[in-house]
């Protein structure tokens, strides 16, 4: 790294707020170009021994974090910080003992016996496996084994018995293979391309769909049953009134006893949808100090969307909500739907690559149904009878471009 003396014009805000900085704290990244950097300019080593102090006090609670976890909390303390200013320039302490009672402040607020990071709306995966990118289905153990998920519809199983059961054949008894560390929760990661079931501890019934990844416990524990989803995935959850189930995003948490629902959250799309199917849900966006923001309630037959860019929820009703999730039965079911959309989820369903015209994508509004269990060339002549589009493929490559519209000569 060139340390530039750009570096000399910085606050102990905007230091804290840069990821090379973030990361010579954190991991010694570049450690002799920092300290020649320091030695060299000693008058920009003051603000700089500030910032590091910021940064070591976010690690020492949890010596997990990595830069984009710190930027993150980090982001969130400069917010709370702003808008409580008014009555904290009465305590007259210094930048870094400032910020710390922030910290505090935020972590009395939260909760009591939790830290902010422990109740903070992102869940940080620990593998650094992709859902998109892999071509293989994993389970990753809390306690530190992985697993091949070799079928493309996979089924995964847990029981009381501290078991789990992959595709009715194989068993793996946690009790024999190492202690699972019960401060972590298994994840299981699905690609493009494939599916999988999932039976938890409760009996709750999950549909993981491509490109998805999940995140659960083996056990339910506490007065809650909580899980981490990315992607999209189709529930029935198992009624308890005294232990809610509570799904959580990377933005809204939808909670639940006893319900079946779809939530699409891909993190690639600026759209997050839960559409209802049976029962009653509420559905939050999270504050990173633990609290759930106003709810919104969600009726049978209503379809949620929440939008990532002004982090808004809007609720309509959805007549044909039972289609949200006909693609757990290998059925992909539309009904004026946009164009690039389906092809989106022909795309990860399929593992195929759309390369596009200049005037795609298309907001073209389509409707019909496609039947999944087919190849991928089968739907894609049954989707042409529907949409304006022609289609060549190649390998993993579908090219699409818009049909040419010739007008009859006039005789």
């Amino acid at each position: 790294m060139d340390l530039k003396k750009i570096y000399l014009q910085f606050t102990v805000e905007e230091l804290v707020d840069d990821r090379e900085f973030i990361s010579w704290v954190l991991h010694g990244k570049s450690q002799e170009e920092w300290k020649s950097f320091l030695t060299e300019n000693r008058e920009f080593s003051s603000t700089a021994n500030k910032a590091r102090s910021i940064i070591e006090l976010l690690r020492d609670r949890d010596d997990h974090l990595s830069e984009s976890d710190i930027l993150k909390i980090w982001k969130s303390i400069e917010s709370f910080d702003h808008s409580s200013r008014r009555w904290t320039t009465y305590i007259k302490l210094n930048a870094v003992l400032r910020y710390a009672a922030v910290l505090i402040i935020a972590i009395s607020i939260g909760s009591v016996g939790y830290w902010i990071l422990q109740n903070q709306k992102s869940y940080v995966y620990t593998t650094s496996v992709d859902s998109g990118t892999s071509n293989q289905s994993r389970l990753f153990l809390s306690n530190g084994t992985t697993v091949d998920l070799e079928k493309e519809n996979s089924k995964v199983a847990l029981n009381e018995n501290q078991q789990i059961v992959i595709d009715n054949d194989k068993v793996i008894d946690l009790s024999k293979t190492g202690k699972a560390n019960e401060l972590k929760m298994n994840e299981v990661v699905i690609p493009y391309g494939k599916k999988s079931q999932l039976i938890l501890e409760d009996g709750t019934k999950v549909w993981l769909n491509a490109g998805s990844r999940m995140a659960f416990p083996t056990k339910f524990r506490g007065k809650v049953r909580e899980v981490f989803l990315e992607g999209e995935a189709y529930f029935e959850v198992t009624h308890d009134n005294s232990k809610p189930f509570i799904v959580k995003t990377s933005d809204i948490a939808i909670k639940v006893l006893g319900t079946r629902f779809n939530l699409s959250a891909y993190k690639s799309e600026i759209i997050t949808e839960t559409v209802l199917i049976e029962g009653k849900v509420s559905i939050s966006e999270q504050s990173v100090v633990g609290f759930l923001k106003s709810e919104t309630i969600l009726a049978p037959n209503q379809k949620a969307s929440y939008n990532h860019n002004d982090r808004s929820i809007s609720v309509k009703n959805d007549p044909d909500a039972a289609t949200a999730f006909a693609w757990t039965e290998g059925l992909f079911r539309f009904s004026q739907q946009n164009l690039s959309d389906v092809l989106n989820k022909i795309h990860r369903y399929y593992n195929v690559q759309f390369i596009f015209d200049r005037e795609f994508p298309s907001t073209d509004l389509i409707t019909g149904k496609l039947d999944l269990k087919e190849t991928v060339e089968q739907v894609m002549v049954a989707l042409s009878d529907v949409a304006d589009i022609k289609y060549r493929i190649n390998g993993d490559k579908i090219y699409i471009e818009k049909k040419c519209t010739q007008l009859k000569a006039k005789k």
